[in-house]
């Protein structure tokens, strides 16, 4: 049930923050004031083929890690807030918004504390 309100939650939030962002540079543009609000810090912002990336590194990564496990905060809460955003840009904005995950996956970012998100027109 917190799930489900903390991706409400992020919907509702949508509406404000992408009033008036329709390309994936303008909905990048204020994803990242977005992660920055919240105490983020980006490390890179590179553009590969047409995907808008952001890699950057949580603050909150180990809080409440002894009672709930490693990245609780960025990877179960602020996730929940993430996917109201995803399913937002999906619906009204014809925008792609992979939300946060780990940098493993990427060749030249194989820092484990950082993770990135990337932003495109849907296909």
């Amino acid at each position: 049930m917190i799930r489900r309100l903390l991706h409400d939650l992020g919907y509702v939030i949508a509406y404000v923050l992408f009033v008036g962002a329709n390309t994936p540079e303008s909905v990048v543009e204020r994803l990242r004031v977005a992660y920055r609000l919240v105490g983020v810090r980006i490390v890179e912002t590179p553009q590969v083929d047409s995907v808008e990336r952001t890699i950057f590194l949580c603050p909150y990564r180990n809080l409440g890690a002894t009672w709930f496990g490693e990245k609780w905060i960025c990877h179960d809460i602020l996730d929940r807030v993430d996917d109201g955003y995803v399913t937002y840009l999906r619906r009204h904005k014809g925008i792609d918004y992979q939300r946060p995950r780990g940098c493993a996956d990427l060749a030249y970012c194989d820092e484990s504390e950082y993770c990135y998100s990337e932003v495109s027109e849907l296909e």
